[in-house]
């Protein structure tokens, strides 16, 4: 039998104006590392916070949460505040000790603190170098890019060999590498652990998907591939059954109308009979009032068996559009030739890359690869004029957007409906409802402020933002960042059909393909 590291009965969240789950009863296997998925907004981050107990005094819930070990968090956001790598990976005061003896300025409460813990600078240094990390404990983590703060927020976690790790999107920020040692160090996790991701990836080296949406919390046994093909059987099988619900609420209709003709016929009938006199009065009466009495149960029989079928056929229309794509496009713009974009001999500050020298043509789709920490948002930055270069030159002659990983360009103080507004004064409520329900944001949502919705959910608003705009130039700086695999799907498809420039960083190589980008610039 599978041991359990985690069970949880009857798990409630409900806000006035959202329900996000209800009656969730689920267990989390030790040994095994599974995938949280679902839509953005549908509440994993807050189901994960549950788990951890981090807010849970803030949320109100109702349910059990039973945990049969020690656990550790990862959040999606404010990953690393300390100010060093040893206090990054709580290990500052093993860290000083361990120096005080090699200096020879050790107490004996040094020696005794770290009695039997002989091994543990050799490991913290082979995790560190594992990771591509500076090994020097005394680093400053300011001096770290974001993809190497998440790894060092990794390493603390996978030092901890006992913990279940709950990891809120742990691949995001990390280039190829940094994925593919994520990996390594999960298979290498004895206590196994719970993941949200949208890295298809990542999510082919788990061993179960809980997949959470409306209808509930789901599992399903394998990694992502089969649960995708588990999915679209669903799919088929609801898609069929609401056409045949579809036929069987017009055959009802059909008899209703029948039935309803020959009850008429039957009157009529009547009615001749008693004007011809050829039967007595009372010996009518008597068929009508029995006639009237089986038709008033007929219609009540078949008033219900409509409504069912009614009911039937709303509830698996509701359950599809659950399940149903969501959609997005990029504006086209005025097409334009030859070259938009020229840096010449380009120093970017904050790096010791050689320096750039890179042209764009117009419609042209590049992808910037590199390391973690190379400069690639700087670059993207820097194009954008918003941190200057060193030296060189920059030429462009197209209107561009800087979509950079923090999403500044949006304003969490006011609602996505009166931010997308303010973009845009001539589009309307109803307008802007619309556009903001084909990506799934509806109802009290859209005049939520934006600082409360989901990090996927304020990205497409921010993508809802550039389609406000004529923009000719994209600086997209992982946008499938937080993004549901539906999402990274749609995005990726609007990226393929823009007739604009794009320029691109990402490290989901999956992502890359589906926007069918074909040309690649390497920092070195």
């Amino acid at each position: 039998m599978t041991q359990q590291a985690c069970i949880i009965s009857n798990l409630s969240l409900e806000f006035p104006q959202q329900k996000l789950f209800d009656h969730l009863s689920f267990q989390l296997p030790l040994h095994q590392f599974c995938g949280l998925i679902g839509r953005n907004g549908q509440g994993k981050s807050l189901l994960m916070s549950l788990l951890q107990k981090q807010i849970t005094a803030e949320l109100p819930y109702t349910g059990q949460i039973y945990w049969q070990c020690p656990h550790q968090y990862l959040a999606q956001i404010q990953r690393l505040q300390a100010h060093t790598i040893a206090q990054a990976l709580d290990i500052e005061d093993l860290y000083l000790c361990f120096e005080r003896i090699k200096y020879g300025t050790a107490s004996f409460a040094d020696y005794d603190q770290v009695e039997h813990l002989w091994h543990l600078p050799t490991e913290w240094y082979q995790l560190l170098e594992s990771a591509e990390l500076p090994t020097d404990l005394k680093t400053p983590t300011q001096n770290l890019s974001e993809g190497q703060k998440t790894k060092l927020a990794l390493c603390r976690l996978f030092l901890l060999k006992d913990h279940y790790l709950l990891l809120d999107e742990p691949s995001n920020h990390l280039d190829s590498r940094g994925r593919r040692w994520l990996i390594q160090q999960m298979s290498q996790h004895p206590t196994g652990g719970l993941i949200i991701s949208h890295d298809r990836q990542l999510l082919t080296h788990v061993q179960g998907i809980f997949s959470l949406s409306q209808l509930g919390l789901h599992y399903y046994g394998g990694n992502y591939a089969l649960y995708l093909q588990q999915h679209q059987l669903q799919v088929k099988s609801l898609s069929q059954a609401i056409q045949q619900e579809k036929r069987e609420l017009k055959q009802l209709k059909e008899q209703q109308h029948l039935n309803l003709m020959k009850t008429q016929k039957r009157k009529k009938t009547g009615e001749k009979l008693r004007a011809s006199g050829s039967q007595a009065p009372i010996l009518l009466d008597a068929k009508k009032e029995q006639s009237e009495q089986s038709l008033s149960h007929l219609r009540k029989q078949q008033s219900k068996q409509l409504k069912d079928a009614k009911e039937e056929l709303q509830l698996k229309q509701t359950q599809m559009a659950y399940l149903k794509s969501q959609s997005f496009e990029f504006n086209h713009v005025v097409e334009k030739t030859g070259e938009i974009l020229r840096c010449c001999h380009l120093q970017l500050a904050y790096t010791k890359i050689k320096p750039i020298d890179l042209a764009i043509h117009a419609g042209e789709k590049l992808h910037l690869i590199g390391v973690n920490g190379i400069g690639k948002s700087t670059l993207l930055k820097t194009l954008q004029r918003v941190i200057p270069p060193i030296s060189g030159e920059i030429y462009c002659k197209a209107n561009s957007v800087y979509l950079d990983q923090n999403l500044s360009l949006l304003d969490d103080g006011i609602s996505a409906l009166e931010y997308l507004q303010r973009i845009n004064p001539e589009l309307t409520e109803q307008q802007g409802r619309t556009l903001l329900g084909n990506l799934q944001i509806r109802r009290d949502k859209v005049f939520a402020t934006i600082s409360t919705l989901s990090g996927g959910e304020r990205l497409k608003v921010a993508l809802l933002t550039l389609k406000q705009q004529a923009v000719e130039l994209l600086f997209l700086d992982e946008p499938e960042n937080h993004l549901d695999i539906e999402s990274r799907r749609i995005l990726a498809q609007a990226i393929r059909t823009f007739n604009g420039t794009v320029i691109l960083v990402s490290h989901d190589e999956a992502f890359v393909e589906e926007c069918g980008v074909s040309n690649h610039y390497l920092m070195t």
